[in-house]
């Protein structure tokens, strides 16, 4: 089984920061600024870039919670960041072409999701990440739960994919590797 870790944010990031990150997912989204080769739609922007202090919280939020899953500071090579909006309304899902893992040659980097909206409703043990620790194609995949204003950190050389669509009413995430 892959380690993750949660990290609870609510305490810094409340339910008004959160809409205002997905507001600004919204406007991202509806100025085209996201990748067509991706399930949609995930931002083609470093959100982490973007001005306001709602941003820079949410950055250093997710570079703390990596700093306490290594359980020690590393020195940053870089942080890439992303929104992500979907939901059932936008596509059919063919899950198996969301497997992926994030590598660097010659670096490590620990992977994130925070978890921002989701649809009311929906199973929360299924709409969140799910892992496969030996690959896609071998047994012992599993979810890790959806936790709203919490971080998710685990390794990012471990396979994953998206949690489960249940709902027309869209989902919203922001996800972020650190390499180090």
């Amino acid at each position: 089984m892959i380690e993750y870790e949660y990290y609870d944010w609510n305490n810094l990031i409340g339910p008004n920061q959160r809409e205002k990150y997905v507001t600004n997912i919204r406007r991202l989204v509806a100025d085209g600024q996201y990748w067509t080769n991706s399930p949609r739609y995930q931002t083609n922007v470093n959100i982490f870039g973007l001005p306001g202090e709602e941003w820079t919280n949410l950055k250093m939020s997710f570079i703390w919670s990596c700093f306490a899953y290594l359980k020690r500071d590393v020195p940053i090579k870089t942080i890439k960041s992303w929104g992500y909006m979907t939901s059932l309304s936008y596509t059919v899902e063919d899950r198996n072409t969301y497997w992926h893992q994030h590598l660097r040659q010659d670096s490590k980097v620990i992977s994130g999701v925070y978890y921002l909206q989701l649809p009311s409703g929906v199973d929360m043990s299924t709409a969140g990440t799910e892992f496969a620790p030996q690959g896609p194609e071998n047994p012992g995949h599993h979810f890790a739960e959806a936790r709203i204003g919490h971080w998710i950190i685990w390794p990012g050389k471990t396979w994953h994919r998206p949690g489960i669509l249940q709902s027309q009413e869209d989902r919203f995430i922001v996800a972020a590797d650190l390499e180090f």
